[in-house]
């Protein structure tokens, strides 16, 4: 066997256990007074592997706004784009959600799985990250696009389809399923639900994350004359004309329950947007966040407001830099959110 060199991206800096104590608290956060400024130690995933994986005959994009999309299965039902610009924001979302559970890739009990699904599995980085740890478990990846790394670990595989269609593999064959941030690409979310119970091994364990489409503020500093509010009523206007699945806990729980899942957990993060907060650990997190914003306001918006809305492109670009620049306002203390549920398929 080869020696392959390191992923860069399985260099995270060590997460205290301490962080995982945040996701508990739904305490008011306390602003930050002091001058601040943007940081960020984030490294991009990069190449590395063993097994190729992902067949280049689907690689057929849409080009619009400046931006790629995928062509895959319903052309435009995942409205987020794809490029490479879209894919180092979703690197650094997982290193945000690796900082808010404390350095860990999950929260279910599954111990040391034999079969694991990622579902809308993005870049890969989290399937790649659970496969080096779990060196004993067969990894499967699978998203709309193939924009995963086309040599990978030997216990990691890529496959491109359409998770709202017949799944094709085993039923109860996986032991962890991992779904996160797929709601902007699924229509019917009982419906994969259920797949995913179909598809668990009795006993095995579905662990699902969304961030909520409401930013909530604590203080009062974030008003209705804001561009961040602006932004966020003219995204929901736009993802309801395109039949977008608004995620929150009870109706993650309530799929999860209706599918027959069973010793279901609900834990709820506040995350802050903006350098903001007080508690160093919390404005790291924060200030990721308007680090993801930077990308993130077009990336969620644009193909929505044009396509949807019928906004001219101009127009909706402004409206994103304008919310985005009321994120980077330490006088504006604004959270998102952020669900986590997971629960296990009886015996």
């Amino acid at each position: 066997m080869p020696n392959y060199p390191p992923r860069e991206s399985s260099l995270h800096p060590t997460y205290p256990t301490s962080m995982a104590g945040f996701i508990h608290s739904n305490e008011p956060i306390e602003a930050n007074e002091s001058d601040w400024e943007i940081f960020s130690d984030y490294s991009s995933a990069s190449e590395a592997g063993s097994n190729l994986s992902v067949a280049s005959s689907i690689r057929d994009y849409v080009y619009e706004n400046g931006r790629r999309y995928h062509r895959y299965g319903d052309e435009g039902k995942y409205i987020l784009p794809n490029d490479e610009t879209e894919q180092d924001r979703l690197d650094l979302i997982h290193h945000v959600f690796l900082m808010i559970l404390g350095g860990e890739l999950h929260l279910a009990p599954v111990g040391n799985p034999k079969n694991v699904l990622d579902c809308g599995t993005g870049t890969g980085i989290w399937a790649l990250d659970f496969g080096e740890q779990h060196p004993e478990s067969t990894v499967t990846g699978v998203d709309l696009s193939p924009i995963q790394p086309v040599w990978s670990v030997p216990n990691v595989r890529f496959d491109v389809d359409d998770l709202e269609k017949e799944w094709v593999w085993p039923q109860d064959h996986f032991d962890f399923i991992h779904i996160r941030c797929i709601c902007n690409g699924i229509r019917d979310y009982q419906q994969l639900i259920n797949q995913a119970f179909t598809h668990t091994n009795p006993g095995g364990w579905v662990e699902l994350t969304e961030f909520s489409f409401e930013i909530v503020s604590n203080d009062g500093t974030l008003v209705p004359n804001t561009a961040l509010a602006q932004y966020f009523d003219t995204l929901v206007n736009a993802y309801k004309r395109v039949g977008q699945v608004f995620p929150c806990p009870k109706m993650m729980r309530e799929s999860m329950e209706n599918a027959g899942f069973v010793d279901i957990v609900e834990k709820t993060f506040n995350t802050p947007w903006g350098p903001w907060p007080k508690n160093e650990k919390l404005r790291e997190i924060g200030t990721n966040m308007a680090l993801v914003g930077s990308a993130g306001f077009e990336a969620y918006a644009l193909a929505a407001m044009t396509r949807a809305l019928g906004m001219d492109l101009m127009e909706a670009k402004d409206l994103c830099h304008r919310a985005h620049m009321d994120v980077l306002n330490r006088n504006i203390h604004v959270m998102n959110p952020t669900y986590f549920l997971y629960g296990r398929k009886p015996e």
